[in-house]
């Protein structure tokens, strides 16, 4: 059995796949910095090359990846390998999966409420 070289966080993320033979859509699952699980019912065959759009409400904007490869298939779920990301979005999912950026805000909000402490006083 081989080990996974990256943690993995479950999420449901919804996600627009482009193939060459054109786009759709897909539902990520089980997120790594460097893949995931994806569902679909876009037919992909292990091999296939395709860029992910990543719509993950914790990010302002959708995260890149120019470039992964379906690396097995069972049933309507791929196992995606990312290959190289858009400037910056290596970082950005990382972050999120080491769960950097849920206490970025966190932190934000404690902020704002220790301020109104203290004016309050």
């Amino acid at each position: 059995m081989q080990l996974r070289c990256s943690p993995r966080i479950y999420v449901r993320y919804l996600a627009s796949v482009q193939t060459d033979n054109g786009t759709g859509e897909g539902t990520f699952f089980d997120l790594s910095a460097t893949g995931c699980r994806m569902q679909s019912n876009i037919a992909l065959a292990p091999g296939s090359y395709l860029a992910l759009h990543i719509d993950a409400p914790e990010t302002e904007s959708p995260l890149a990846v120019e470039v992964s490869v379906v690396r097995w298939h069972k049933d309507n779920q791929f196992g995606i390998e990312f290959l190289r990301y858009a400037k910056g979005d290596r970082e950005r999912v990382t972050d999120l999966v080491e769960g950097c950026e849920a206490p970025a805000i966190s932190n934000h909000a404690e902020h704002e409420e220790l301020a109104l402490s203290t004016t309050a006083a």
